[in-house]
């Protein structure tokens, strides 16, 4: 997975992630295993919140803890559809052969795990999340090619628009990036226009799909 993820989707991505995988192992070694929940069905719960947080964080951190991470992602550039999604669907398959060989009642509890920890991967990793920013402003001539420059994205132009208050002409620019991206934007816009307008919209959906790592 590790020799794909270097060919494939990208070599600092690939670096934090194989250090990702040796602090794990490290930490796992020496941090003491403590029994904490007894109930099956609320170990799942939690179990399933905190991997899937930790999961979300570091995708979201342009790395990840190694293994069917990298094959998520590599789905989803083909796909477009969650990371999460993607991970219940490939782990419940394989609680479906472990339940069949070794017993359904330990496989069901792992599946809600799986499936809570998916969801919460989703709700954790902003990155994948799109979202569309309407932006009215006097600067475009200064804004396009910076935008289009720093964050590698589309941007549609409506021209000859007028301001409602003082009658000037604007231009409309629309923009879909992930949230993730939405701070940045921002500030990038405020530096060269602090008058601009920013709206933005989120649960856009595209028939393309724009997420790169």
């Amino acid at each position: 997975m590790l020799i794909i993820s270097w060919f494939v989707i990208n070599r600092s991505f690939t670096k934090y992630t194989i250090l990702a995988v040796l602090l794990t192992y490290f930490f796992m070694s020496i941090v003491p295993v403590k029994t904490i929940v007894t109930d099956p069905i609320l170990a799942s719960i939690v179990g399933g919140v905190l991997h899937g947080a930790s999961v979300g964080i570091t995708l979201n951190s342009d790395f990840s803890t190694g293994g069917l991470d990298i094959i998520g992602i590599l789905v989803r550039k083909k796909s477009g559809r969650s990371i999460g999604s993607i991970f219940i669907i490939f782990n419940c398959c394989i609680q479906f052969i472990a339940g069949f060989l070794y017993g359904w009642q330990y496989a069901f509890y792992s599946a809600l795990a799986v499936f809570i920890s998916g969801k919460t991967v989703d709700f954790v990793n902003t990155k994948q999340k799109k979202v569309q920013i309407m932006l009215v402003t006097e600067h475009s001539e200064e804004l396009i090619p910076m935008l289009q420059h720093l964050l590698k994205r589309g941007i549609t132009i409506v021209n000859n628009v007028e301001g409602g208050f003082l009658k000037e002409e604007k231009k409309i620019l629309f923009i879909v990036a992930s949230q993730k991206e939405v701070n940045y934007l921002n500030q990038l816009v405020k530096n060269v226009d602090e008058h601009a307008f920013m709206s933005i919209s989120p649960g856009v959906v595209t028939n393309t799909n724009f997420y790169e790592w």
